[in-house]
């Protein structure tokens, strides 16, 4: 059995020479849980170590920042440390990860400040991102670097509220991204942290929902991780329990893996820890 709860090696926080570059993408999209008012987003693009001298195409893996968060927080930290960028370059640099494009977006608008402080208002729009990321950045992406791009070759995961977002992603752009990577955040399709007070219900929603959509057969691998001590934990580990008892890992091509870390809290210093320990396996 895989071993998903190794810990980063301490010099993987450190910088290396040579490592991957940050790119800023600014792209046109519409204010998709209002007036579909035209709006510029904007979001950072990690480009591996050697991206401009070959001519691969490279797997593409989106990360959504958790609420009262933005494009910079997953790349850049919260601190500017930039330890997740450190830790992929050294995976590449190892041979423990084939390289990769990351992107970092957004479900926030600069003209919506009240969703900042708002978790409902921050919740319509977590329920409307697939639209953009549909419509407008995986277009933009796509056309701009050397994607495969194909379901194949995407993933898509997110901290607390990007987490929701990525069950959002899983529900709605499932013929679109195979690979999703929920931490530390629930499904919201019941009610606001409708994981934890009704687990269950949630279950069979999303299963009606994905059978409404046509996706009901797509294959998929979901890796959901989160800590004991973390705030998201009771939400999400009753979701997935649920979810588990209803018959979701059915099928060889479909997975739905949970991983909780003793002592673990709500921070990203545990997100780049639980990113380490799913990337490679699910590329």
């Amino acid at each position: 059995m895989k071993d998903y709860k190794k810990r980063v090696p301490a010099e993987y926080y450190e910088a290396i020479n040579g490592g991957g570059r940050i790119e800023e993408v600014t792209y046109d999209s519409v204010v998709y849980c209002q007036d579909k008012a035209p709006v510029k987003k904007r979001a950072l693009v990690y480009l591996p170590a050697g991206y401009d001298e070959n001519t691969d195409n490279y797997r593409v893996l989106y990360l959504m920042h958790g609420g009262g968060g933005n494009e910079e927080e997953f790349l850049y930290g919260q601190d500017k440390s930039r330890k997740l960028i450190h830790i992929l370059d050294h995976m590449i640099a190892s041979g423990e990860l084939k390289p990769l494009i990351v992107v970092t977006p957004s479900f926030y608008y600069s003209d919506l400040q009240s969703a900042l402080h708002d978790i409902k208002e921050a919740g319509v729009l977590t329920k409307h991102y697939h639209n953009e990321f549909k419509n407008d950045l995986m277009p933009v992406i796509d056309s701009r670097y050397r994607t495969v791009a194909d379901r194949d070759h995407r993933a898509f995961g997110g901290f607390s509220m990007g987490g929701e977002t990525t069950w959002e992603m899983f529900l709605n752009c499932l013929d679109l991204v195979k690979n999703y990577i929920p931490l530390s955040g629930d499904c919201w399709i019941v009610e606001e942290k409708g994981g934890a007070t009704f687990p269950e219900k949630t279950s069979a929603l999303m299963k009606e929902y994905l059978k409404e959509k046509g996706f009901d057969g797509l294959s998929y691998n979901v890796f959901a991780f989160t800590g004991d001590e973390d705030i998201a934990y009771p939400a999400l580990s009753a979701q997935i329990k649920a979810m588990l008892a209803d018959g979701w890992n059915n099928g060889s091509d479909k997975v739905l893996k949970f991983e909780s870390w003793k002592e673990g809290t709500h921070c990203y210093e545990y997100i780049y820890e639980y990113i380490y320990n799913i990337v490679a396996e699910i590329f």
